[in-house]
């Protein structure tokens, strides 16, 4: 695909199409930075976000920007309270900048282990990641593309979920429209992650687990969400008890 540079007034027109003069500034820091050199298209549109894919550095990112006027503020609010990295905020604008923070956590804290875009960078409304695809072309999400080996996928999926909560993290809104088919499942959209601290925690977990069973069972996979649910939560029990044993010793 033949990209061209945009020019920092191509910048402008496309983003001020949707965006507010603050997030135009927001692209402008991250464009100082490398982070972003050139917004090439749009990937997807949202009430929440809109996706851009760009180029930043040396290679292909997808740029997540979060609308400050249109976003869902009681269910971000449901999301982020409680969660111990974050602070009180006093209006709209400060919320949005927590949750595109906390997407970045979220991915920082499990990209080495699961598999999902590698976070770059986030400045304000705008989250900066790794563009899972090829040339501009995204890939596609598993409800559009179900995967070839359904058994393979949901053990590895099965095994992302492990993954995260061992690492503290549950995923909250986890199902086929969450999850990419290249190659292999690819877990994205972590903006409403929580700590398995959180007082919601266990509900997101059960309900991501059931979400999960419920799809591979149209392909012939017979399981138990609840066995799956204690399953995590005893495992990680038992890890965390010894490493508090060899803490000890």
């Amino acid at each position: 695909m033949n990209m061209k540079r945009q020019t920092e007034f191509e910048l402008r027109k496309i983003s001020s199409r949707v965006f507010d003069k603050s997030t135009l500034m927001t692209l402008y820091t991250l464009t100082r930075r490398n982070s972003i050199n050139e917004i090439v298209s749009i990937v997807s549109t949202g009430k929440e976000a809109n996706v851009y894919y760009g180029i930043g550095g040396n290679e292909e990112v997808a740029i997540k920007i979060y609308a400050i006027e249109t976003s869902d503020f009681k269910t971000m609010d449901k999301y982020i309270r409680g969660d111990i990295r974050f602070g009180e905020w006093k209006n709209r604008r400060q919320l949005i900048f927590n949750w595109a923070k906390k997407e970045f956590k979220n991915l920082s804290r499990i990209y080495k282990k699961v598999k999902c875009p590698r976070p770059i960078d986030v400045e304000n409304n705008v989250l900066v990641m790794e563009f899972i695809g090829e040339g501009g072309i995204p890939a596609p999400r598993m409800k559009d593309l179900p995967p070839d080996d359904p058994e393979k996928y949901f053990n590895l999926i099965l095994r992302y979920i492990h993954e995260m909560y061992s690492l503290g993290i549950v995923h909250g809104d986890l199902s086929e429209y969450n999850i990419l088919n290249w190659n292999e499942p690819v877990i994205i959209d972590l903006s409403m992650g929580v700590l398995k601290s959180h007082p919601l925690a266990d509900e997101l977990l059960m309900r991501d687990i059931t979400r999960i069973c419920n799809y591979f069972k149209k392909f012939g996979i017979e399981s138990n969400a609840l066995e799956i649910f204690n399953s995590v939560k005893h495992k990680d029990a038992k890890e965390n008890c010894g490493e508090d044993n060899r803490k000890g010793a």
